[in-house]
C-alpha cells in the first residue's frame, strides 16, 4: 500500500526536485556575491540615475531612444516597488533572467528530468552557457522566447502551422523586441523552419515575425524611429573596425565547440542503434536551429551562444525524454533516482567557483568615492571620462550612478561620435600606444579624466601631458597638472608603485 502510494507521487516528486534545483541555482550563485561584469551594471545604474544616455555619454545624435526601452521600464517598475540601489537591480535582474530562460521550457515536458539533465550536458560540454545564463542581462528573454518559438513551431511533422503557433509567435516577438530591442535576430527561427523543409510555415512565421517586430516597436511611442535606429545600432556594432579583436568577445568567432557536436554525434547513435531512426530527428525546427546557430557562430560568436545553445539543450532534452519513456515507466523509482543525480550535477555545474567565475569581481577596486585611492582624482562637475575600456564604463557608472560627468566609450562604440572611434580603434590596433590617446589628450579640459588599465608594470601611461595616479585594479588615471595653489586633494602626486597602498 506505502510502495503504491509512492509511487502515485512519484511524478510529482520529480517535478518538485526539478523545480527546487533550478530556483536554487541563481541563488547560489548571487550568494557568492556575484556580479555580471557588462551591460547588467549599466541597466541597473541608468535606473538609479534617472538620465538619459544622452546625459551619461558623449554620443552620436541618431540614437534617441534607449536600445532596450522595455527592459528598462521594466526595472523602473522594479525600483517604484522595491527602492534601492544598483546592486539590488543587478541581483534582481541576474536571479529573474536566469530563472526565465531555464524554467520556459519545463511545461513542454512530460518527463522534466530530461530537460535537467540536458542542462547538466549543457554545462559540462559548453561551458560558456553557465555563464551566459547569468549575465542579468534582457538578451535571455530573447534565449525564452526562441526555446518557446521552437517548441511551438516544432509540434507536427507537417508543413502546417499549429494555431497556438500563430497566435502566440507575434506577442513572444513582440516582448522581444520591446524588452531587449535586436527585434531582427528572431527572423533566424522562420530560416530554420525553411531549413526543415516546412516552406508554408517559413511563410507564416515570416508573417508573424513582421507583425510582431511592428507591434514591439511601436510599443516605444515611436515605431518606425526605433525601427531605424535599431538597423543603424546593428550596423553601428559592426562598423569601422579591421580586426575582430577591436570587437567585444561574444561578436568574435567561435571555435566551434567540438565536444558539443560529439554531444549531438552520440545522442543520433544512440538512437541509430535503439532502432527509433525518424529523418525528423534531423528535419525538424530545433536540429535545424542547432546546426544554422553552429555554423553562423563562426563567424560571430553569440550566434552560437543565443541560438544554437538554447536549440542544443532544447534537442537533447527532447532526445533524453524519448529515451526515458522508452526505458523507464511513469511511476519507475528510477525516474527519482535520475532525478536526483542530474539535480546534484546540474547544480555543481553551474554554481562551482571554476576559475573563480562567480567570485572574480569581489577583489574590484572600482574608480568611486569609496575607494580612497581615488581620492581628489574622479572627474569634477562637467567632465568626461576618456577610456577605450567599456568595462571601466560599466563598473564606474555602476558605482556612480548619478555622478555629473559622461563617459566617452559606454555600452557600444557605434554610438560614439567619428572622431572619438576613431582614436578607440587606433587605441585597440597599437594595443594602448600612447600616440593613439594624442587627439584627447589635447582636447582635455582640467575637470576630464583619462582612465587606462595596464595588465602589467609598475609605471604609468607614457603621456607625460598628464599627471597620473594608480588607482588599483591595473587603472591608471591621468588628468591636466594641476596649479600649484589647488586644494591639496588635487595637486598632482607621484604615481604610486604599482599594487602599492598610499
Amino acid at each position: 500500500m506505502n510502495v503504491a502510494l509512492f509511487k502515485r507521487y512519484l511524478p510529482l516528486a520529480v517535478w518538485i526536485v526539478v523545480v527546487f534545483t533550478i530556483i536554487l541555482i541563481p541563488l547560489k550563485i548571487i550568494s557568492y556575491g556575484f556580479l555580471p561584469g557588462d551591460d547588467a551594471l549599466r541597466h541597473a545604474a541608468r535606473t538609479i540615475s534617472g538620465k538619459t544616455w544622452q546625459q551619461i555619454l558623449v554620443m552620436r545624435g541618431d540614437f534617441p531612444i534607449d536600445p532596450s526601452p522595455g527592459w528598462q521600464k521594466i526595472l523602473e517598475w522594479v525600483h517604484a516597488v522595491h527602492p534601492g540601489d544598483a546592486q539590488s537591480l543587478v541581483i534582481f535582474s541576474v536571479v529573474a533572467l536566469m530563472l526565465l530562460v531555464t524554467l520556459c521550457a519545463l511545461p513542454w515536458f512530460r518527463r522534466p528530468e530530461a530537460w535537467l539533465t540536458a542542462l547538466f550536458i549543457a554545462s559540462v560540454f559548453i561551458p560558456a552557457c553557465t555563464t551566459r545564463f547569468a549575465r542579468g542581462r534582457p538578451y535571455l528573454l530573447t534565449d525564452a522566447v526562441l526555446i518557446t518559438i521552437l517548441f511551438l513551431w516544432s509540434r507536427s511533422e507537417k508543413d502546417r502551422p499549429p494555431r497556438a503557433a500563430i497566435i502566440f509567435t507575434p506577442l513572444l516577438v513582440a516582448a522581444s523586441a520591446w524588452i531587449h530591442g535586436s527585434w531582427y535576430l528572431l527572423c533566424l527561427p522562420g530560416a530554420a523552419i525553411l531549413l526543415a523543409g516546412f516552406w508554408r510555415s517559413a511563410l507564416v512565421y515570416g508573417g508573424c515575425w513582421l507583425a510582431g517586430s511592428f507591434l514591439g516597436c511601436a510599443l516605444t511611442g515611436h515605431p518606425w524611429e526605433f525601427l531605424f535606429q535599431s538597423v543603424r545600432h546593428m550596423f553601428g556594432v559592426f562598423g569601422d573596425f579591421v580586426v575582430t579583436r577591436e570587437l567585444v568577445p561574444e561578436l568574435q568567432p567561435a571555435d566551434g565547440d567540438l565536444v558539443a557536436v560529439l554531444a549531438v554525434a552520440v545522442l543520433l547513435l544512440w538512437r541509430k542503434i535503439s532502432s527509433t531512426w525518424n529523418p525528423r530527428v534531423l528535419l525538424n525546427p530545433i536540429f535545424m536551429m542547432m546546426v544554422l546557430g553552429w555554423l553562423l557562430g563562426f563567424k560571430i560568436r553569440r550566434f552560437w551562444w543565443d541560438f544554437g545553445t538554447p536549440a542544443f539543450i532544447v534537442w537533447v532534452a527532447l532526445e533524453l525524454q524519448s529515451r526515458l519513456e522508452q526505458y523507464l515507466s511513469f511511476d519507475s523509482f528510477r525516474r527519482l533516482f535520475i532525478t536526483l543525480a542530474a539535480a546534484t550535477g546540474v547544480f555543481l555545474g553551474f554554481t562551482s567557483d571554476r576559475d573563480s567565475r562567480w567570485t572574480e569581481n569581489l577583489t574590484t577596486e572600482y574608480y568611486a568615492p569609496e575607494n580612497p585611492d581615488a581620492a581628489g582624482w574622479l572627474p569634477d562637475a562637467g567632465g568626461i571620462v576618456y577610456n577605450t575600456d567599456m568595462v571601466i564604463f560599466f563598473q564606474t557608472f555602476y558605482k556612480n550612478p548619478t555622478a555629473p560627468w559622461r563617459y566617452i566609450l559606454g555600452f557600444e562604440s557605434g554610438l560614439m561620435l567619428p572622431e572619438d572611434l576613431q582614436v578607440l580603434r587606433k587605441a585597440q590596433w597599437n594595443f594602448d600606444d600612447p600616440r593613439a590617446y594624442e587627439p584627447w589628450v589635447k582636447k582635455m579640459r582640467p575637470p576630464d579624466r583619462l582612465v587606462i588599465r595596464l595588465a602589467s608594470g609598475g609605471s604609468p601611461p607614457g603621456i607625460p601631458e598628464l599627471e597620473w595616479h594608480y588607482i588599483g585594479s591595473g587603472l591608471w588615471v591621468g588628468r591636466l597638472p594641476q596649479s600649484a595653489n589647488a586644494p591639496p586633494a588635487l595637486r598632482s602626486s607621484k604615481p604610486a608603485p604599482y599594487g602599492a597602498s598610499k
